[in-house]
């Protein structure tokens, strides 16, 4: 959509020719102010997500998202910053980002990861559609963990532009990063998450994978990544996921 613009009509027969053409030409480059303030601070549309690891503003990212960028910037809020990789894993899809943003909040990584044993309630949203996400603070859930299989996988509505969005448990915990669409029948391909990604899409019924909480730590202390973990909950029962989720996500842009 073109931006907007903002102009006033002032039609005051008494006013004499000079001052009409006055007011037209003040009004005009008003106007034309206007429009150049919304474009500059228009939101940037991001390929993918990320989180915060630490006060450092590090980002945690899906590593495909990352991956043949000529330009790459991490984006929070009306902040946009150059990110550069620091650390990156083929293996897990993972990769960490150094940035400049500092960020109100980063993420403390669940000391277990999700029971495999039975289903529970998670949050996992993409940046860009968290940006809009109405009523999130009464948000406590939007995906079901997927009990019995290896690994994190979840039944999610998550798009392309999920790709490196925080898996958040019920108590605010990080619990997972999302990397790929996969079937929910096992040994099948997948479609990775980001708005860059050629991969054609997944048919039939699916699931959204996430590398889980012990993997993402395992591959942190192994690059000596700053980050937090603990058992405690980050959340109270009445506070929201949603919320917290919107605080730490970071988007990322490929250019």
């Amino acid at each position: 959509m073109p931006p907007a613009t903002l102009f006033s009509r002032l039609r005051r027969p008494a006013l004499a020719g000079p001052c009409l053409a006055l007011v037209a030409a003040l009004a005009t480059a008003f106007s034309a102010a206007f429009t150049v303030a919304r474009a500059d601070t228009a939101l940037p549309d991001t390929n993918a997500s990320g989180v915060f690891l630490n006060a450092a503003g590090d980002v945690l990212t899906a590593r495909h998202a990352v991956t043949g960028c000529r330009t790459l910037f991490a984006v929070k809020g009306a902040q946009v910053a150059q990110a550069t990789v620091i650390a990156a894993s083929p293996e897990l899809d993972l990769a960490v980002l150094r940035t400049t943003l500092t960020p109100y909040l980063s993420a403390t990584l669940a000391l277990s990861d999700a029971a495999s044993g039975h289903s529970v309630g998670v949050f996992a949203e993409a940046y860009a559609v968290l940006q809009r996400l109405p009523d999130r603070a009464a948000l406590l859930s939007n995906a079901m963990t997927v009990p019995g299989v290896d690994g994190l996988q979840l039944l999610s509505g998550v798009k392309p532009g999920a790709s490196g969005s925080a898996v958040l448990g019920a108590d605010g915990l990080l619990l997972g990063v999302v990397v790929e669409r996969v079937p929910a029948a096992p040994h099948a391909g997948g479609m990775v998450l980001s708005r860059a990604s050629s991969s054609a899409a997944v048919t039939g019924a699916t699931q959204v994978r996430a590398v889980p909480a012990s993997q993402l730590r395992q591959f942190l202390r192994t690059h000596d990544i700053a980050f937090t973990e603990s058992a405690s909950p980050q959340l109270s029962p009445t506070q929201s996921p949603a919320a917290r989720a919107s605080t730490l996500s970071v988007g990322v842009l490929c250019g």
